[in-house]
């Protein structure tokens, strides 16, 4: 059993019955706890949704790497996932960092989570919860959100016991965001419509078009660079993950990011080596290529980057 099944195991015997039947599946669930387990809980123990996404953290954090920092970081995104946003289910993440690379690398816990939720089908997000103030990172990236303006963040209090709750805004005062560059809608808005794009060299190689798909499912309102990533692992099974631009350009993901995040959240078992990495994508005035071929030499020195570009 890996150490953090074994720290999840250990973690688990602390809760409540009713949490335990239902919290036990969160790592075969991608870090979700779904729709309906939410409900049930929540009414057994008569608890908020709110309180449930505290008690998750500790679980969240469970998922951190983090071997620069030493601080793990856990999160915890509470996102609508039908239209009528009638139900929600709630999402974890948690901050992974790469040994040997710049620190700009470092995917934090918000992202995360937030990505976790959104590769999964959310269609809004309307809180996150994280176990350590939101650095300012953190507040820009989120910000990008469809509905930021309302969007609350729970976070535990510096040097203190207890969370405190905050409208975005309030912790992002006079924030620079999607507006500002003529955009209208944010990342999460069920406006618009996926393109279509078609690959300039024919391939029916499934990680290829999952690439392709993920691709179409980018948001990249500043650059236009739609791209996907797929890697595959030892066990065979693979993950794909989307570009995701922000405002502030800086905080913006790869989609080799968000496809590690994917990875990340799959489970708690010791760590799988890539045996195989997909770029699909629509250059523009830029790449994700030279920053992926980067990215993937730290975790698979010997795998070869595979790119394909779109029409």
């Amino acid at each position: 059993m890996s150490d953090r099944k074994s720290q999840f195991n250990q973690l688990l015997e602390t809760y409540h019955p009713t949490l335990r039947e239902y919290l036990q599946f969160i790592p075969q669930n991608s870090g979700t706890l779904g729709a309906g387990p939410c409900k049930i809980v929540m009414e057994a123990l008569g608890i908020s949704s709110q309180d449930l996404m505290l008690k998750l953290l500790p679980f969240a954090k469970l998922y951190a790497k983090v071997p620069i920092s030493r601080f793990p970081v856990g999160a915890v995104a509470k996102a609508c996932v039908s239209d009528g946003c009638n139900e929600f289910a709630l999402f974890l993440g948690a901050n992974i960092e790469f040994t040997g690379l710049a620190l700009t690398h470092t995917i934090h816990a918000e992202q995360a989570a937030v990505m976790n939720a959104w590769l999964q089908g959310a269609t809004k997000i309307d809180s996150v919860a994280v176990s350590a103030v939101p650095c300012g990172h953190c507040r820009q990236f989120i910000f990008e959100l469809e509905g930021s303006r309302t969007l609350d963040v729970i976070a535990q209090r510096t040097n203190a016991d207890g969370f405190t709750t905050t409208q975005l805004p309030d912790l992002l005062p006079q924030a620079f965001g999607p507006h500002d560059l003529g955009i209208k809608t944010g990342l999460i808005s069920s406006a618009g419509h996926l393109p279509n794009l078609s690959l300039k060299t024919f391939s029916d190689d499934p990680m290829v078009l999952e690439a392709l798909a993920a691709a179409e499912r980018s948001y990249a309102p500043y650059t236009h660079n739609l791209a996907g990533c797929t890697i595959q692992v030892s066990d065979q099974n693979f993950y794909a993950g989307c570009y995701v631009e922000n405002a502030a350009f800086n905080p913006s993901l790869s989609p080799l990011h968000t496809a590690i995040i994917r990875l990340n959240m799959d489970g708690l078992a010791p760590d799988d080596n890539i045996t195989r990495a997909i770029l699909v994508e629509k250059p523009t005035n830029i790449s994700q290529r030279g920053l992926s071929e980067l990215l993937l030499g730290s975790l698979a020195a010997d795998v070869r980057l595979e790119y394909f570009e779109v029409r």
